[in-house]
Formats: C-alpha cells, structure tokens, sequence
C-alpha cells in the first residue's frame, strides 16, 4: 500500500487535458464575447459626446441620426444599427438619448451568447 502512494505524484494526463480544455474554452468564450462590450464603450462614448455637445439640444432627431451614422461608421462600428439610438425628451423638457439593442455573437455550433443593452445617455456638463 505505501509502495503504491509513492508512485501517484502529480496530475495525469487527462487531468492536464481536461485542464487544457476548459481554458481553451474559456478563451474562445473571452475572445468572442469581450468585443460586444468594446464595441458597447465606444457606442456609449458617441452618445455621450453628442449629448454633451452644444448644438444637442438644436438638433432634430434626424440630424441626430445622420450624426450618430457617421460617427458609428468612423469608429468602424457595423453591428449596429443607428435605430437603436433613440432620442427622446423626460417631464422635464431635458433632452436625452436611449440607447436599445441586442447582439448576439456564436460560441460554437447552435451554442450563443446574447447581450441586452439598454441606456439613457444623459448630459454630464
């Protein structure tokens, strides 16, 4: 019996293999889904920018949109619709933008991840 203790050191092989491929796992799940929140940072920052902007609360909802286009498509953001950004005005008469969009990115196979997004930007200043 003490002989055979001796002999069991370390993790075997299908315990490294298992190891191995829960982490691969796990990366692949990280690489896919971190840039849907990458993306969400710089999808906030456009609003945040345009509401904090002097000529926000001048603009028709349509030179919004235009704006929000244009800044979507420089920051080389393509998954998004410009729908999702919807601007809207609170009891207050402050004017606001409402940010709602859902995306959703493959893992593997028939397996998905889908993110929620739902915000109001609202001036800072």
């Amino acid at each position: 019996m003490k002989k055979q203790l001796n002999n069991q050191k370390g993790a075997t092989m299908w315990g490294w293999l298992s190891l191995f491929i829960m982490v691969g796992f796990l990366a692949m799940l990280a690489f896919k889904v971190i840039p849907i929140y990458f993306d969400h940072r710089i999808i906030k920052s456009i609003a945040q920018e345009l509401v904090d902007s002097r000529e926000f609360e001048n603009m028709s909802n349509r030179q919004i949109m235009s704006t929000v286009g244009s800044r979507l498509t420089i920051n080389n953001v393509r998954n998004i619709d410009k729908s999702a950004f919807k601007p809207s005005r609170d009891r207050t008469g402050e004017k606001f933008i409402k940010i709602v969009y859902s995306q959703k990115v493959g893992i593997m196979g028939t397996l998905s991840a889908v993110a929620d997004f739902d915000e109001e930007i609202r001036e800072t200043r």
